[in-house]
């Protein structure tokens, strides 16, 4: 393995056959600094298999393709043919745009309201059927490159479309509330809140300490006038009960519950071991009809 590769989880299910390759789904999520991906097979409605890994010391997308290049080709299950292939790419710029304003061929011009898109980038959009909205978001023209030459025929999706369709889905026939969730990633930290079916808010936060991680929560929920003492609070991504992000989270915020296991579909024993938040994303592919 590359040396700057680091494999952090590993477990696969004996029922997995590479013969019946075809039969199952790959669900990719990608970043410039990790790489994860789970099988699923369609017809058994059950997810078999689950793998991530960091990369270290990318500070250059031709250092990152590279990688990726040599990590997928070296890989016994991602060289081969599956019925769908789909790839989450997480960036930190996207924006949404109501689908009756929505022009691809203004995609340059809507982004320019929020974020500057680099000339080595391309602006992406995904419709996100849920929402009657599209969101653009960039990708290295590079990555792109890459990943058309290692996945052919794959559906590129964007996190922040995917977390706001799965969380819609989820959350719709529940009582009409308004409520708030947190998605933690490496550096990063995603607010959405919701009431029933309407999307409030959405935005993506780049964070360094802890206290960087609560100021821009409890800013959040104070602009939209929520009480933190009384808002219900769903949390997914990379976070744990003893870490120092979620007792400051819980210093301010009552009511902090972790995100659970999507119940229409199966799991395999191997998540048993894996706790049900940490990759919300990836395992509610299924739930977006992107």
């Amino acid at each position: 393995m590359h040396n700057n590769i680091v494999q952090i989880v590993k477990k696969y299910d004996e029922a997995l056959s590479e013969a019946e390759s075809e039969k199952y789904i790959l669900s990719i999520q990608m970043s410039p600094d990790g790489f994860l991906f789970c099988i699923f097979d369609d017809e058994k409605n059950k997810f078999l298999s689950i793998e991530t890994v960091e990369f270290s010391n990318v500070n250059r997308i031709g250092i990152l393709t590279e990688i990726l290049k040599q990590f997928v080709l070296g890989h016994p299950w991602l060289t081969l043919r599956f019925k769908t292939v789909n790839i989450i790419y997480e960036t930190s710029k996207s924006t949404l745009v109501p689908s009756p304003l929505f022009d691809k061929t203004e995609k340059e011009t809507f982004t320019e309201f929020n974020f500057t898109v680099k000339e080595s980038h391309d602006v992406e959009y995904d419709k996100l059927n849920n929402l009657d909205a599209f969101i653009l978001y960039t990708l290295p023209v590079q990555l792109k490159e890459t990943v058309n030459e290692l996945f052919p025929n794959h559906k590129l999706l964007s996190h922040s479309g995917v977390l706001i369709e799965s969380i819609l889905v989820l959350h719709k026939n529940l009582p009409e509330q308004k409520r708030a969730f947190v998605n933690v990633r490496n550096s990063y930290l995603d607010i959405i809140v919701t009431e029933g079916r309407k999307l409030l808010y959405y935005n993506s936060f780049n964070y360094k300490t802890k206290e960087d991680f609560v100021y821009f929560l409890i800013f959040v929920l104070e602009q939209l006038n929520l009480n933190p003492e009384e808002i219900d609070l769903v949390i997914s991504g990379f976070i744990d009960k003893n870490s120092e992000l979620y007792e400051i989270i819980y210093k301010y915020v009552r009511n902090v519950h972790f995100q659970a296991l999507t119940a229409s579909f199966k799991y395999s024993y191997i998540f048993n071991e894996i706790p049900s938040h940490y990759y919300f994303n990836l395992l509610n592919i299924g739930l977006c009809e992107l």
